[in-house]
C-alpha cells in the first residue's frame, strides 16, 4: 500500500536549498567542533557557554538568563554547567536576592580555556563561512538568518521559558 504524497512538498530549488542548509550546518558544526576538541579539548556547546559567561560582569549570568541567550532548556543548561563546574571552568553563585536563583561565572581557568579555544574556532568560522562568502552574501545571511530567528522565536514553544528549544549555543 502506497500513501499519496503530501500536498504541500518541498520541490525543486526550495528542496535543494533545505538540503544544502542541513549539511553545510552539520559539516561547519562538526568542522568546529572537532577542532575546539583539538585545540583546547571543549565542545562547541562548552565554547557557546564559556564565550557568553566571559562578557559577563563580576558576578556572572543568571542561569535562567544563560539558558535563554543560549537558546537552551534550562535542564539543559543545568547539566551543561554542572559539568564545566566539575571541570573547574565555571562556578556558580547564589543569588542574594532570589534563594531560588544562582549565577554562572567564568573561572581563571575558564577564562585561560577560552583564550585557548578562540584562535581555532576563529580560524575554522572564517575558513569554512566567512572566507567563502562576498560582504553581499554576508549581508544576505545575516538578515535571512535573523527574520528566520526571529519568526521562529514568536512561536508559543519556543518563546515560553518551558518549551526552549535544546540546541548547541553557536558563538
Amino acid at each position: 500500500m502506497t500513501t499519496a504524497p503530501p500536498s504541500q512538498a518541498l520541490a525543486g530549488q526550495q528542496k535543494e536549498t533545505w538540503q544544502a542548509y542541513l549539511d553545510a550546518t552539520r559539516l561547519l558544526l562538526d568542522e568546529v567542533d572537532r577542532r575546539l576538541n583539538q585545540d583546547a579539548g571543549i565542545s562547541l556547546a562548552d565554547f557557546g557557554v564559556l564565550a557568553r559567561l566571559a562578557d559577563a560582569d563580576e558576578w556572572g549570568v543568571r542561569m535562567s538568563e544563560l539558558a535563554d541567550s543560549t537558546v537552551s532548556s534550562r535542564s539543559r543548561m543545568s547539566h551543561a554547567v554542572d559539568r564545566l563546574e566539575t571541570l573547574g571552568l565555571v562556578e556558580r553563585k547564589a543569588c542574594p536576592t532570589d534563594r531560588r536563583g544562582s549565577y554562572a561565572s567564568l573561572t581563571e581557568a575558564g577564562r585561560m580555556k577560552l583564550v585557548e579555544a578562540q584562535p581555532g574556532h576563529a580560524d575554522t568560522v572564517l575558513r569554512h563561512l566567512f572566507n567563502k562568502l562576498s560582504t553581499e552574501e554576508v549581508d544576505g545571511l545575516l538578515g535571512s538568518m535573523t527574520a528566520i530567528k526571529t519568526s521562529l522565536q514568536q512561536l508559543p514553544s519556543v518563546s515560553a521559558p518551558s518549551g526552549q528549544l535544546d540546541s548547541t549555543p553557536l558563538i
